[in-house]
């Protein structure tokens, strides 16, 4: 039991070194526009003013997108969906599958389901032990049922559900701004700001891959 607990703890942690990662690149990039590129290379005041604004709004917009993505809470499927205690006990119970299927389909009839496996029965977790929504799915990773699940996303330590794909939609355009920003307002490019560009299209293309 302890060395369970152990492991999930250190499962916790590492699940967090992607986030760390890009957010060590984005200040790494960040530093490498403002203070190399605008301040040091840049000796037109207005031509800094100028760089520093559009940049630092477009940059401002990607930290709260990505922010969102990261914290928003998954929506898990409503109490209705789950068993009472009554017809866990009643299927539990029951060893015939095709009694089972049937308990199902009673509960599911009073329920707004209308997908089912690919045999026609009604979708279930076994793990929640709920009656799965339209485009629910089980996440191993979460060990949760998450309201229209894509996938389990590393770069946001948390499924593609329901709310987190409206802030990835606004997420990643921020981010090919800011990447366009940092390769098309820099004419004179040192190392740092090459860098910069690089890691920045990087996170640009992993974006856009989840």
């Amino acid at each position: 039991m302890a060395l369970s607990r152990g492991l999930r703890c250190c499962q916790r942690v590492l699940a967090w070194v992607p986030v760390v990662i890009i957010t060590l690149v984005v200040l790494w990039s960040y530093y490498a526009y403002v203070c190399e590129l605008c301040l040091v290379t840049l000796t037109n005041p207005v031509e800094q003013v100028a760089y520093l604004i559009v940049f630092h709004v477009i940059f401002v917009l990607f930290v709260w997108t990505y922010w969102k993505s990261v914290f928003t809470l998954l929506l898990q499927p409503d109490k209705k969906f789950h068993m009472s205690y009554a017809d866990k006990e009643r299927y539990e119970n029951e060893e015939r599958p095709e009694v089972q299927r049937q308990i199902l389909v009673e509960i599911a009839r009073k329920l707004p389901v209308y997908t089912r496996t690919g045999n026609g029965a009604i979708r279930f977790c076994d793990r929640c032990q709920l009656i799965k929504p339209d485009r629910c799915h089980h996440c191993s990773v979460c060990a949760m049922c998450v309201l229209k699940m894509d996938h389990h996303c590393p770069w946001y330590v948390q499924d593609t559900g329901l709310y987190l794909s409206e802030s990835k939609g606004c997420l990643n355009p921020f981010l090919g701004i800011v990447s366009a920003c940092l390769f098309l307002l820099s004419r004179r490019m040192s190392l740092f700001l090459c860098l910069a560009v690089y890691e920045m299209a990087i996170l640009g293309r992993l974006a856009w891959s989840i």
